[in-house]
């Protein structure tokens, strides 16, 4: 598996053809996404991605006033406070505030800080496994992460050669 984000980075640019290529192949041959399911979950569960955090640096997390609640309680501030000092409203959400380098309000060398109350979104990523249905969830939200995500990245190689994808050169 590639874990330096750099070399995750250049390997997903020089495979983006081929993966959009595999994506259509699966799209025109109606294949469920039983497999990705079982590969993902095999995959997530060989990674500690507390190793990676580069959804931490690389995605917007929107939270939920459970989560807002639960932040609070852990870091012992009430949840109007929290809401003023790590978030940001839109008219449709509310989302944890960006570092002005854009990685996540809570992440602190490699780490973070409220990883035990971590937001819903965050619990989910990268969104491999079936679980509860989410825009993330969707197909084509997952394939955008390879670029970024090791599980994501691994998990369409093999599902390439599970599938017996060849690419046209």
């Amino acid at each position: 598996m590639v874990f330096d984000p750099s070399e995750l980075a250049r390997l997903a640019r020089e495979k983006e053809d081929e993966n959009l290529a595999f994506r259509r192949h699966l799209h025109d041959h109606h294949d469920d996404l039983h497999l990705l399911h079982e590969i993902g979950a095999r995959v997530q569960a060989a990674f500690d991605c507390t190793q990676c955090s580069a959804c931490c640096r690389e995605t917007r997390v929107e939270i939920t006033p459970a989560d807002l609640t639960s932040i609070a309680a852990f870091l012992k501030l009430r949840p109007a406070e929290v809401r003023r000092m790590y978030t940001e409203s839109t008219p449709d959400s509310t989302l944890l505030i960006a570092q002005p380098e854009g990685h996540c309000v809570f992440l602190h060398r490699g780490l973070c800080l409220i990883y035990e109350v971590r937001p819903t979104p965050c619990r989910l990523f990268p969104y491999l496994t079936p679980r509860e249905s989410s825009l993330g969830a969707r197909t084509a939200s997952i394939w955008r992460r390879a670029h970024f995500c090791p599980i994501v990245f691994e998990t369409l190689e093999q599902l390439k050669h599970r599938t017996g994808f060849h690419p046209k050169h």
